[in-house]
């Protein structure tokens, strides 16, 4: 009968450690959602902040060439040409880096739901081998 009480506790502890698991994956999740939306709201607010950046610029240079009586000109064009793929470039730079940063904490996450699994999986696998090396009977001899 000691091994029956035995094998049910086992069992609760599994049971127990299954649901501890599941809230730990959860939260592990949770976490990093909150965290990407963060990213992504930085990186948005970055590019607004660069977009605006780049139209003072571009309306700058405008006047500029308007003054010097070449807005119409091509190495007006080339300059504001020029601007806007320098912004381009640094905004394809910002979304990479936010790409990286997200992809990092998905890979993160993952490996810790990974662990928490494992050691869910070695915790029982040491109940059971506890449960059944104790003694010299088998749970085949109750």
């Amino acid at each position: 009968m000691g091994a029956l009480s035995n094998l049910a506790t086992v069992g609760l502890n599994f049971a127990l450690a299954q649901q501890a698991a599941r809230q730990d994956s959860g939260d592990i999740s949770r976490e990093r959602d909150r965290q990407i939306r963060d990213i992504q709201a930085r990186n948005e607010e970055q590019r607004r902040r660069q977009q605006e950046a780049l139209r003072r610029r571009l309306a700058a240079q405008r006047a500029r060439a308007g003054a010097a009586g070449v807005a119409g000109g091509g190495s007006a064009q080339a300059v504001l040409r020029g601007l806007t793929e320098e912004a381009e470039a640094a905004q394809d730079a910002s979304d990479a880096t936010a790409a990286r940063q997200i992809a990092d904490l998905r890979r993160r996450a993952s490996q810790a739901r990974e662990r928490n699994l494992l050691e869910l999986v070695g915790g029982a696998s040491r109940g059971a081998v506890g449960l059944l090396g104790s003694g010299s009977r088998s749970l085949l001899d109750f």
